[in-house]
């Protein structure tokens, strides 16, 4: 089991739009982004072996145009893609057995996958380290989190529970939080 630390914000509350998509385009995605991935040296989609009937890819270096082009710009699709970019988010794509849809929507993970997933351990240790409640589900205004990394003795408390190497990680994530006042630092 593991703890997801991630950025929020209001608009993850908000009814996302999602698309319905066919197996065929499913799969002319994923050339499209293992191509598209290979010409400019970043990994867009995880490979093949790892995915699975849920799976997310990076949309935000690729042109809206090019990647909607694919699903010959279904309107569904253009809103999803245009959201993800928007957000600075992956899409998520799921299939479900029992219907046989493929759903395609806007992902919780940033598109460079900044979030930390950690082991119980390691996740509480961290939650101590930065002196908040050590819970498994919860959440903090981000300005908090940039104060408690900035205050000198987070990175001994850090380094005596062993989970310092991660420090650097958090201050990429929350580097990449926007800049308005409601988004929320969270873990679960």
């Amino acid at each position: 089991m593991s703890i997801l630390f991630r950025i929020t914000e209001p608009a993850d509350d908000a009814l996302s739009p999602s698309a319905i998509i066919t197996a065929r385009k499913l799969a002319a995605l994923r050339r499209f982004l293992r191509s598209e991935g290979d010409r400019i040296g970043v990994a867009l989609l995880e490979p093949d072996e790892y995915l699975g009937d849920s799976f997310e890819a990076r949309v935000c270096p690729l042109a809206l145009a090019a990647i909607t082009s694919i699903f010959d710009h279904d309107a569904a699709v253009i809103a999803v893609i245009e959201e993800a970019q928007f957000r600075g988010r992956r899409i998520a794509i799921h299939h479900c057995p029992a219907s046989a849809e493929i759903t395609l929507c806007v992902a919780l993970t940033s598109d460079q996958g900044l979030e930390l997933d950690l082991a119980y351990g390691n996740a509480y240790a961290l939650l101590e380290a930065l002196a908040i409640e050590v819970e498994s589900v919860g959440d903090i205004p981000v300005d908090l989190l940039r104060a408690r990394l900035s205050d000198p003795a987070t990175p001994s408390r850090a380094a005596l529970r062993g989970v310092d190497h991660y420090l650097p990680r958090l201050e990429r994530l929350i580097a990449s939080a926007p800049a308005h006042d409601d988004a929320r630092f969270a873990w679960a």
